[in-house]
């Protein structure tokens, strides 16, 4: 269940009506040193910072987020489409009362909105233990399998990945485990999409029946190819 309501300025949605998060977002915003502690950073980007924090209640994977490009043009687009964040904590939340475990849980959603357009993000998730699989030597096929399977269980709970590449799957005790989803709708395309990223970065075999399936892998495949061609002649003329 994902509790929404107003809090010290941001639209705050949060899991379970559990107000340890809660605390830690006014540890977050007091910058309270006494109680959190970054463990490692894993991401610094004008627009997202992602960091492993330690917290009294544990760790958890904090992401704060601000549009810095298109932001008018995203300010108009929020009034007619879905706020994808709030979607995707509501996704997770809806996956983890039906027993799926693959994707790593959203707790807490806290942003700060003109109108319904979010300037400022702060996602709190759960930490995955483990190796990603562009780290490992090979992956078996056991493991792709795997993959496959979760990627079909993801795109029937109407979630999508968006970035389907080998440091977004994680090995962990319990099995394949997919970080940083997307919230944004899921759909036919999105759905082909994914599943081509999944097997240019990782190795999965496609399954296509549809012409205009056909059509969106072969285009992506050669773009794909285009990109990898024209780093390959940046580092050329460098050496």
């Amino acid at each position: 269940m994902i509790t929404k309501m107003k809090y010290r300025g941001f639209h705050v949605c949060y899991k379970n009506n559990d107000t340890r998060y809660l605390e830690i977002l006014d540890d977050i915003l007091s910058c309270n040193v006494k109680r959190l502690s970054v463990q490692m950073v894993f991401k610094s980007l004008p627009h997202t910072h992602v960091s492993l924090l330690n917290t009294p209640y544990g760790q958890f994977v904090l992401k704060i987020y601000s549009p810095r490009k298109k932001r008018i043009e995203k300010f108009f687009k929020s009034f007619f489409t879905p706020n994808p964040n709030e979607n995707l904590i509501e996704r997770i939340d809806y996956a983890g009362r039906q027993g799926h475990t693959f994707p790593n849980d959203f707790y807490l959603l806290a942003e700060r909105r003109i109108f319904r357009f979010a300037k400022i993000s702060l996602m709190l998730f759960e930490y995955v233990p483990g190796p990603e699989l562009r780290v490992l030597p090979a992956i078996t096929p056991d493991i792709k399998r795997e993959i496959r399977h979760s990627m079909q269980t993801m795109h029937n709970l109407k979630i999508i990945s968006g970035d389907a590449h080998g440091g977004n799957f994680i090995l962990s005790e319990k099995g394949i485990r997919i970080i940083d989803l997307s919230g944004k709708r899921c759909n036919a395309k999105r759905i082909v999409e994914d599943n081509v990223t999944a097997s240019l970065r990782i190795g999965i075999p496609i399954e296509s029946h549809r012409r205009w399936e056909k059509r969106l892998i072969a285009k992506k495949i050669r773009r794909h190819h285009k990109i990898v061609q024209r780093k390959y002649l940046a580092r050329s003329n460098t050496a």
